[in-house]
């Protein structure tokens, strides 16, 4: 019988380290390669290097404006061609402020600052509002050909796609 108790007993203490052994799994508890222990079973993650690059880039913003300056001629277009009603008009108008407010910017340069003009001449309406925006006002028309000589300047020509009334 001490052979069958010795027996038993060697067999519950294998059962038991392979016990800890799966709950250790299962807990996720595993060292990495610098010998720290982290919780989900992976090493522990490195953080991601700084970058002093930006963000946004000076043609990434002229880009973007495209999709104003395109809003735009479109709604001029048609609202003096008599296919648009002042109304309607004013929607989109209403629309282009809130795509200017959009338009990303890097913060600083030419470019920056000249659609940061337009943006403070134009704040962005809230949508469902009837409210009335200034483009096409004194100021908005005095800041309005900046954009253009920015982005000019920084390698990209400034357009607008023209798709109305064709």
């Amino acid at each position: 019988m001490i052979t069958s108790s010795a027996q038993f007993l060697a067999t519950r203490a294998v059962l038991a380290m392979c016990a800890v052994t799966v709950v250790v799994g299962i807990s996720g508890c595993a060292a990495d390669s610098a010998g720290s222990t982290t919780g989900a079973g992976a090493p522990a993650p490195t953080p991601a290097p700084v970058s002093t690059a930006p963000i946004v880039t000076d043609v990434e913003t002229c880009e973007a404006f495209t999709d104003v300056s395109t809003i735009l001629l479109n709604g001029t277009v048609a609202l003096r061609e008599g296919r648009m009603t002042q109304r309607e008009f004013n929607g989109w108008m209403r629309l282009a402020t809130r795509v200017l407010d959009r338009v990303p910017t890097r913060g600083e340069g030419a470019v920056s600052e000249a659609v940061a003009a337009l943006k403070a001449a134009a704040p962005p309406i809230p949508s469902g509002s009837d409210g009335a925006t200034s483009i096409g006002d004194a100021e908005w028309n005095a800041t309005a050909t900046s954009p253009a000589a920015a982005c000019d300047a920084a390698g990209y020509q400034l357009f607008a796609e023209g798709f109305t009334g064709g």
